[in-house]
């Protein structure tokens, strides 16, 4: 009995420890593996970002090629600017690129060092041509040198391809590699784990006390217990919604974040089709075919579906779009059924609409700019040419010098206008406040545009009503350029034979200043965003920077104060702001 019991004990030493490694190995391989993983995938991940930089740093490399011929064959110095814009741009992917593989291999440094020797080595061709300097090439000199040039150029375009082609030849075989470790590490752990089942069987062969086997099965339970309600707070804490879904396509779980995105309870979805409730009809209009359902997909084939832009209806009819993954679940390589998780994008959709029509304004109001400050600055080069090549009467001189002047303030002020925004923007607009006559400020403002008024043929006119004096506490110049900005744009939209009103009286304790006009007027959807920077949807030309708005808006915040707008389309528009009394 003693032997048998030896035996026996031996046996189970022997399972207990070859159970006891495994576990230690099923505990420590798979960490070394997925660190050994994650080296491969950071390498993956090098290359993925370096690859897509040789294309534009080839482009770069055509354009600057592109730009020495243009200039050697037509002399027009606009193309050394565009090659110096295009040296910078290629110095900049050139340090992306180094800082990208800095933690790589040193061949892909050498690579890269051979790279930018072919570029150096080009560049020491032409760059007394493109760069000026002491040393400073003549194109007519330069032409025997062009077939060099263009030699070194290619080599230049060489070195790069071969160093691009490395680059996809690593990643093609760390790609390959890290399969190779995904598989192995998997076949590994099934092993392991078979190895641990085979010793925990052998225990069970050689017996374990009922007692222990008790103890163990109150734990396992007293785990599963905690286990479940850990996933009930996880589930209920999650913000994205999770269908449980049977191999049919019908719900059997739904979470409480999936319930509130869907407007269903878990029993008006429970036993329901997926598809037919939620994802039954295309965002316009036209039937989803169920064999297309991503939750069909991944019952049939057994992988995981993504997809990033998508949408799911709700119980009252609307849909809202989601990015949804269906995963199935498994039991080995038995499909059993499978998850849905979703999340809600409306907020992300908004913002990123949001963010097109800002950067689609932005780009607008810099394309107005550049041709607003290209307009005057041509007409002083025109003028200045004149007077200082064709011999001119007194009169006619200072005809153009007056012209000079128009156009330098028209450029001083819109840049001014740029500046006045930057600072609202960042709240370091700062006042200067004295006690005015704000009656004898307007008068100034609308003297100040009548000369525009005339050019344009538009009657413009003070009118002060009530008796002053109207004194207001305000920083004199800013409430001059309000005025202005407001007389001038409604100037802009009031057609010829037009009449423009700038009226100045007293409300209560508050004196009303209001600019009326009989002009185009405003319509209703644009009002809201009239003073918003960059909106120029109620613009009728391209004429203006379009921040004039902004900045009235702006100063007369910072004054504590508004401006409100009454307007109506074909009739004209007033614009009016209160200042408080001094008295």
């Amino acid at each position: 009995m003693s032997t048998i019991n030896r035996t026996s004990g031996s046996r189970w030493i022997i399972a207990l420890v070859v159970s006891f490694t495994s576990l230690l190995f099923l505990a420590l391989v798979p960490v070394l593996l997925e660190r050994q993983e994650a080296q491969i995938q950071r390498e993956i991940a090098d290359f993925s970002a370096a690859r897509p930089m040789f294309p534009e740093i080839a482009l770069v490399h055509s354009r600057q090629m592109m730009r020495i011929e243009q200039y050697v064959s037509s002399g027009d110095s606009d193309f050394i600017v565009l090659y110096q814009s295009d040296l910078r741009r290629e110095q900049e992917l050139l340090n992306d690129l180094r800082r990208i593989i800095t933690g790589m291999s040193t061949i892909y440094r050498s690579e890269l060092a051979l790279v930018e020797l072919k570029v150096n080595n080009w560049k020491v061709l032409h760059s007394p041509l493109m760069d000026g300097g002491p040393l400073m090439t003549t194109r007519e000199s330069f032409v025997e040198k062009m077939e060099d040039d263009r030699a070194r150029y290619t080599e230049l375009q060489e070195a790069a391809r071969n160093f691009e082609d490395l680059l996809i030849r690593d990643a093609a075989v760390s790609s390959s590699k890290l399969d190779s470790q995904r598989r192995w590490k998997f076949w590994f752990t099934v092993g392991l784990i078979l190895l641990s089942i085979s010793g925990a069987v052998a225990m069970g062969i050689v017996g374990i006390s009922l007692q222990d086997l008790a103890r163990n099965e109150r734990k396992r339970r007293q785990e599963t217990v905690a286990a479940r309600r850990e996933v009930r707070a996880v589930l209920r804490g999650t913000g994205d919604g999770l269908i449980g879904l049977g191999m049919d396509g019908t719900c059997s779980f739904l979470n409480e974040a999936g319930s509130r995105l869907l407007g269903y309870s878990k029993h008006e979805l429970k036993g329901k089709s997926v598809h037919k409730m939620i994802h039954h009809t295309r965002w316009d209009g036209s039937a989803y075919p169920e064999d297309q359902c991503p939750v069909q997909l991944s019952l049939e084939s057994g992988d995981t579906v993504k997809i990033l832009d998508d949408f799911l209806w709700r119980k009252d009819g609307t849909a809202f779009p989601v990015q949804l993954s269906v995963s199935p679940m498994m039991d080995g390589l038995k499909v059993l059924g499978a998850v849905l998780t979703f999340t809600d994008m409306t907020e992300i959709r908004e913002a990123e609409e949001a963010l097109k029509g800002a950067i689609a304004a932005r780009d607008e109001v810099l394309a107005v700019v550049s041709h607003d400050l290209r307009n005057p600055v041509g007409t002083i080069a025109a003028a200045a040419e004149l007077v200082a090549d064709v011999p001119l009467s007194p009169e006619r001189r200072d005809e153009h010098l007056s012209t000079i002047r128009r156009a330098a303030d028209r450029v001083n002020r819109l840049i001014q206008d740029l500046l006045d925004v930057a600072k609202i923007e960042a709240g370091k607009i700062s006042l200067e406040f004295s006690t005015e006559e704000l009656g004898e400020l307007t008068r100034e403002a609308v003297t100040q545009a009548q000369w525009l008024a005339e050019q344009e043929e538009i009657s413009l006119s003070f009118r002060g009503e009530g008796r002053g004096p109207f004194n207001v506490s305000v920083d004199r110049n800013k409430i001059l350029q309000v005025m202005s900005n407001l007389i001038e744009n409604a100037l802009k939209f009031t057609g010829k034979g037009g009449v423009v009103t700038v009226s100045v009286e007293r409300k209560g304790d508050s004196i009303s200043v209001s600019v009326t006009d009989n002009g185009v007027g405003i319509e209703p959807q644009v009002v809201d965003n009239l003073f918003d920077r960059f909106w120029q949807g109620h613009r009728k030309d391209g004429k203006g920077s379009g921040l004039g708005l902004t900045i009235v808006k702006g100063i007369l915040e910072v004054h504590g104060t508004t401006v409100d707008v009454d307007t109506e389309v074909g009739k004209g528009s007033s614009f009016e702001f209160r200042l408080s009394e001094v008295v």
